[in-house]
């Protein structure tokens, strides 16, 4: 099996895995997210900065054949922005269909993060508190921090400076 096949499998699994484990847990006590602003506004700031950081014509680097490209690997960032915010607001149901990760440029994939990210972080802070969705939105925020820090890798492995962690 290719290494993209296993990835793939892989990467249903794990997406199974969390959305059961948050989709079984008891609602908690009601109020809100503003709590979790500065961390959403957080995450957003930094993967903007790091895919800001790769100029454009970087875009198609990848340290081997068997990797992503730093604009797929951007692409896989936004769109499963997309996909957590599509399950959340489904109750954990949500195909995942991403496309050609090697479809956008480098100023459409961050006009589409912006968007993504502004959508996504204004969904969660309207959200009543709920155990359910504080673990999804763990695994989301996860997510983003396990892709980011690959193309973080990517950065330095082209002897950019990455920005600083926020």
């Amino acid at each position: 099996m290719k290494t993209r096949q296993k990835l793939a499998v892989l990467l249903a699994a794990f997406t199974l895995v969390i959305f059961a484990s948050f989709m079984s847990v008891a609602p908690a006590k009601k109020g809100g997210y503003d709590w979790m602003k500065a961390r959403l506004d957080a995450s957003k700031t930094y993967t903007m900065a790091v895919l800001e950081a790769m100029p454009k014509d970087a875009y198609t680097y990848k340290p081997n054949e068997d990797q992503r490209t730093f604009a797929a690997q951007a692409y896989h960032i936004v769109y499963s922005i997309d996909y957590f915010h599509r399950a959340f607001a489904n109750g954990g149901n949500a195909q995942w269909q991403p496309g050609d990760e090697e479809a956008m440029s480098k100023a459409e994939l961050i006009d589409w993060a912006n968007k993504k990210f502004d959508e996504m972080n204004d969904f969660i802070l309207k959200q009543e508190t709920n155990d359910r969705l504080t673990a999804g939105v763990m695994s989301y925020l996860d997510h983003n921090a396990h892709h980011r820090g690959q193309i973080v890798t990517y950065l330095r492995m082209k002897g950019i400076q990455p920005p600083n962690y926020q």
